[in-house]
């Protein structure tokens, strides 16, 4: 598959949510990724009831679109889906989009007031049952779980994964997210980092940063980890290390 950052998780699609909204912004993008070091993208786009309606369909289209405009990344398809109740009947029927097409789902929970837990920890196990993980996005910029981390332990225990933002770790989101990111990763609640770029100024996709920051606080075995074998194993429906 190449060398390189993988990141799992980027807003990178030309006019499908509050991405890049046309064709240049998107190879912009993919310039600054590939300049950074990044060599492969999980287009990821919002699914949010109401809001942002991608199908499966038509992010495989705007992949396609693309083309040989991808300077040398490598894109796969997925999407960063909120939570709904009827997931798990979403992703039996295959009408979500799962990562690389594989047995992985970004999901992304309500900013501010979580429904009860026990909902979303079932959800979580019932995609574990048939086969597909949830990848929690950005759990240390969701308030609920910046106030009560055991929250994020209580949803790896239904079976979920987290993947945290890289810029959070390097602190754009402010001092409280960054002091929560890098409790989770001081406690073992995080198992990859990913961009989740929108766009090629104030959150381009960028990695490097992060990785030198994690590799000097936790060692590179750990930066390696975050940013390279675990996005690797996701990208290909594999167990994380």
């Amino acid at each position: 598959m190449g060398n390189g950052f993988v990141d799992i998780h980027c807003h990178i699609l030309p006019g499908l949510d509050d991405g890049p909204q046309d064709m240049a912004q998107t190879l912009e993008m993919l310039r600054i990724a590939r300049q950074d070091g990044i060599g492969h993208i999980v287009a990821s786009p919002h699914i949010k009831t109401g809001v942002y309606e991608n199908s499966r369909q038509a992010i495989a289209d705007a992949i396609r679109n693309i083309n040989g405009g991808a300077n040398g990344i490598f894109l796969y398809p997925g999407a960063d889906i909120h939570l709904k109740r009827d997931m798990l009947e979403d992703v039996r029927k295959g009408i979500l989009p799962l990562i690389n097409d594989k047995n992985y789902l970004l999901l992304e929970l309500p900013e501010y007031v979580l429904p009860p837990l026990a909902e979303i920890e079932k959800i979580i196990a019932g995609l574990r049952v048939n086969g597909v993980t949830a990848v929690i996005t950005h759990p240390e910029r969701n308030i609920a779980m910046i106030e009560n981390i055991s929250i994020a332990q209580r949803l790896i225990k239904a079976g979920a994964v987290c993947q945290v933002t890289a810029g959070s770790i390097t602190g754009i989101f402010g001092a409280a997210v960054q002091k929560a990111c890098l409790k989770m990763i001081k406690k073992g609640l995080v198992h990859a980092v990913a961009s989740d770029a929108h766009d090629t100024r104030s959150r381009p996709p960028v990695l490097s940063h992060a990785y030198a920051r994690i590799s000097e606080k936790f060692g590179p075995d750990a930066a390696k980890a975050f940013f390279i074998t675990n996005p690797f194993r996701i990208l290909n429906g594999e167990p994380l290390i």
